[in-house]
């Protein structure tokens, strides 16, 4: 994720030192979840991965590279398209008439056994 922090950085520091954070907060609540489950137990993380300053950021091959390097095997990512959504399909993240952006229209589902 990394490198995708630095791209926000340059666009906004605040911003990505906020994400930067995100990201340290959810890499530490995947440890902390993998310490309660046995061997053979499988997870199911549903994300949507959220654009920052025009940077899609892909949090799903995040969450599975965390379980990966910590004793689980990565099983699939599926995609699907969130249906019946209660969020318009576009707004304007910078508050500036006639430039909008898309909100999330997908989720990834992902799926790790621990070995």
């Amino acid at each position: 994720m990394q490198e995708y922090i630095q791209e926000i950085a340059k666009i906004d520091r605040k911003r990505a030192l906020e994400v930067s954070s995100f990201y340290v907060d959810l890499e530490q609540s995947i440890v902390n979840l993998i310490n309660a489950l046995n061997i053979g137990a499988k997870v199911f993380f549903v994300v949507g991965n959220r654009q920052v300053k025009k940077i899609q950021l892909p949090t799903d091959k995040f969450i599975a590279e965390v379980f990966c390097n910590n004793g689980f095997k990565h099983l699939t990512t599926i995609k699907r398209k969130i249906s019946n959504k209660a969020m318009p399909l576009k707004n304007s993240p910078t508050n500036k008439a006639g430039i909008l952006s898309s909100t999330m229209n997908e989720e990834w589902i992902v799926v790790c056994e621990k070995t």
